[in-house]
């Protein structure tokens, strides 16, 4: 078997997420833009909106040009180009996906869907029920095999909708993130499920974090929910994906998007799994803690390291993974030290080769220059002075991830593939032809 799997990718589009919040909620590690990007995001926002909607009035185009002119000097082009991606429609979003990593030859796809509504000031997106809906129908089926997208699950959400409260927008909340998740994976072809911790609540003992949460701007009055009521609702989520053998990814780098400035660490650390992980009817849950934890400045061997402590982790439980995407290896300055870095894992802890999962975070990855090229040097800093054999190479790019996605002779998730497939009279892909009968390494 030969073939590759891209277990983190993103298909979203303005339209889905409140995007000023998402946009201002970003670690920006140049001055400049760190210093501009509250002036700027509004403008940008609405701009890319406007371009969704294909906005027609003549003065507001004029003066997004100008917009996306600072932009350009300031942001930079990468961004710029990113911020055209996010003002198309899905379907755009997939052709152009699918374009950018042709070369690579990528089977699967596993796009990782967000839910941010209940964590940022809202700008009104679509409502996360239409949006399974709409990938269900515009990307599954028509794709046949070669995207199988992780439903989010918000457990702010599922509290909302158990309480009979409003959403964000004022309306009443017709759908629990447990239920959508169900109906997802049992009957729409979503293979796994998505958290975001760093937006305000840990995999586990949420009392302690109670009052973190009141910084939240969104929950200050509306959504205060009891840390025991987020333990509750995630409970159920995890005794779920046991059950069924759903993977679950959870952002697990420093920064990205956060509810408020450093919310990662309250809220996102690695070591915060252990408290779901060492419970014995949790010791099976497969686990990916997404971006490794990796921050470029700090690495492997900086002061301040989460890829330590998840390297740790890989050794101690069976089915916990961990991908690669974003990482700044399309970046000369930083080639070096990556190269360094895993030779030093490699030695330290061996496991890790067997639970590295390659995943690219487009189309955040858009906002790096050279990004077509993740994959080739990706794999160029693995094999750095023989540190990973071919062998090592091939499970990185698809045998890991079958494992972790329980895609193998007997899994839960290729049984209920193959009924999704005969369903819905699908001519299953290749790559699921050559795994059903193997013992889940490519």
């Amino acid at each position: 078997m030969k073939f590759i799997i891209d277990v983190h990718s993103h298909i979203f589009s303005a339209r889905d997420i409140p995007l000023k919040g998402y946009l201002l909620s970003r670690n920006y590690e140049d001055k400049i833009q760190k210093l501009l990007s509250p002036i700027l995001i509004p403008s940008i926002a609405k701009c890319i909106r406007g371009k969704l909607n294909r906005e027609k009035n003549v003065f507001i185009k004029i003066k997004c040009k100008c917009t996306m002119g600072l932009v350009r000097l300031f942001m930079g082009g990468q961004y710029l180009k990113w911020g055209d991606t996010l003002s198309k429609d899905i379907e755009s979003i997939i052709s152009e996906l699918i374009e950018t990593f042709e070369k690579d030859e990528i089977d699967l796809f596993i796009p990782l869907m967000i839910d941010y509504e209940y964590w940022f000031k809202n700008t009104p997106d679509t409502l996360i029920k239409d949006q399974i809906d709409f990938i269900y129908e515009n990307v599954i089926l028509p794709y046949e095999g070669k995207f199988h997208p992780f439903v989010s699950f918000d457990p702010a959400r599922e509290l909302a909708f158990r309480k009979k409260l409003c959403n964000p927008d004022g309306d009443p909340e017709k759908y629990g993130s447990m239920n959508l998740v169900k109906d997802a994976i049992e009957k729409k072809g979503f293979i796994g499920v998505k958290l975001y911790n760093s937006m305000g609540y840990k995999p586990f003992n949420n009392a302690s974090v109670d009052d973190k949460r009141r910084r939240i701007s969104l929950h200050k009055k509306k959504y205060v929910f009891k840390g025991e009521e987020y333990d509750e609702v995630l409970t159920e989520l995890y005794d779920y994906c046991v059950e069924n053998e759903v993977p679950i990814t959870t952002h697990c780098g420093m920064y990205g998007i956060e509810s408020y400035p450093d919310a990662s660490f309250d809220f996102g650390k690695a070591v915060y799994w252990r408290d779901v992980l060492d419970q014995e009817k949790f010791k099976n849950l497969h686990l990916n803690l997404a971006h490794f934890g990796w921050y470029t400045p700090e690495g492997y061997t900086g002061k301040i390291t989460w890829v330590k402590d998840i390297c740790k982790m890989l050794d101690d439980y069976n089915y916990l993974f961990t991908d690669v995407s974003c990482h700044r290896v399309v970046l000369k300055k930083y080639i070096r030290k990556f190269k360094s870095d895993y030779k030093k894992i490699g030695s330290d802890f061996p496991i890790v080769k067997e639970r590295l999962l390659f995943g690219t975070d487009w189309h955040v990855l858009k906002r790096v220059p050279n990004f077509r090229d993740f994959k080739d040097d990706y794999i160029d800093v693995l094999k750095h002075e023989n540190n990973f054999n071919d062998a090592e190479i091939k499970n990185f790019l698809s045998g890991n991830a079958l494992n972790f996605l329980g895609l193998y002779k007997g899994g839960k998730n290729l049984k209920r593939l193959e009924k999704f497939y005969k369903d819905n009279n699908i001519n299953p892909p290749e790559w699921f032809k050559s795994i059903r009968l193997s013992d889940g390494r490519s």
